[in-house]
């Protein structure tokens, strides 16, 4: 397939590097010119618990250069999302897709607003990864993707083929992929586990296994995840809370050594997710007459965190 990933991230460089080196034609899209030519003379270097392996990557910071593109894959900062569309709307093939690879809400609603919803896939990954340096990922937790279609595209033979292909793809390059009908709950799994796990590790300046060593830090978490599940619950979406902790703690187990990415944008001084994570919550549960205090302090906390330092948002 001819794949172009937007963002050099943690996730991203993940993705391009698995995908390049299983042969596929991969461009990795970047608006920051310094850093594509250092990507470019470096490539991607991944470190694994299972492997390391180091591959060149094509990176560019124009359009204009990327060949005709299947599927073009986000993993760019959610508030990043509206600009993406913006960029990329009169600049691409009519025939390309979208897959939003992103933490938070409303990425899937704002994609399908400027390129239709048959145009647009959703996807969720618990593979951890954590951005090094420039080209160097570390594969701090090896897990799954999860892919599904929007209203529009599930109904539509053509981007279902594109989806399967993709999966496949992702599949031959080691990624454990999967298409599923019902990516609605997994997107809210994924923002359960990023609601008990993201602010409190950004707040607190800690690796994900570090949550599990105090009951208090427990307690917080549990009580965070029990809000995001109850207001699922009053979006129509039924998740079990015994499971969703779990999860919670599953991935706090597998990921332990790993840097949540709302730390490592506190450490790198950069604006984080936390109003498409915990904010949406809080957001969500006010429209539903719900209360969500735990989410509405750690949201506020991470709020102050960026309001420490000067915060210059990542763009696409």
């Amino acid at each position: 397939m001819n794949i172009t990933v937007i963002g050099p991230g943690a996730i991203g460089c993940l993705l391009a590097a698995y995908l390049t080196r299983a042969g596929e034609e991969v461009s990795l899209l970047d608006y920051r010119l310094k850093r594509v030519t250092l990507l470019q003379d470096r490539g991607i270097a991944v470190d694994g618990e299972r492997e390391t392996f180091h591959t060149p990557i094509k990176a560019t910071a124009y359009l204009t250069e990327i060949r005709s593109t299947d599927i073009f894959i986000l993993c760019v900062k959610a508030s990043d999302t509206a600009v993406v569309a913006t960029t990329l709307k009169d600049a691409i093939p009519p025939e390309s897709h979208l897959l939003t690879l992103q933490n938070g809400m409303g990425n899937r609603e704002k994609l399908s607003e400027s390129f239709g919803s048959d145009r647009v896939f959703a996807g969720a990954t618990s593979h951890g990864a954590t951005l090094l340096e420039v080209g160097r990922v570390r594969h701090a937790g090896y897990g799954e993707i999860w892919l599904g279609g929007t209203s529009g595209s599930s109904s539509n033979k053509a981007s279902q083929a594109i989806l399967q292909n993709l999966a496949a793809t992702m599949n031959r390059a080691g990624l454990q992929a999967h298409v599923v009908d019902d990516i609605e709950s997994i997107l809210w799994s994924k923002l359960v586990v990023n609601v008990g796990i993201n602010a409190l590790t950004a707040i607190l300046g800690v690796p994900n296994g570090e949550l599990l060593k105090t009951p208090t830090c427990q307690n917080i978490m549990d009580r965070a995840v029990a809000e995001a599940v109850q207001v699922a619950s009053g979006c129509g979406i039924k998740l079990q809370l015994p499971e969703e902790l779990e999860r919670v703690r599953a991935v706090c187990n597998s990921t332990a050594v790993n840097i949540s990415s709302m730390l490592q944008d506190v450490q790198r001084q950069k604006k984080t997710e936390i109003d498409q994570i915990n904010g949406a919550v809080v957001r969500m549960a006010a429209s539903l007459g719900m209360a969500s205090p735990v989410n509405e302090v750690l949201t506020a906390l991470v709020r102050g965190l960026e309001a420490g330092y000067n915060v210059e948002g990542d763009k696409p």
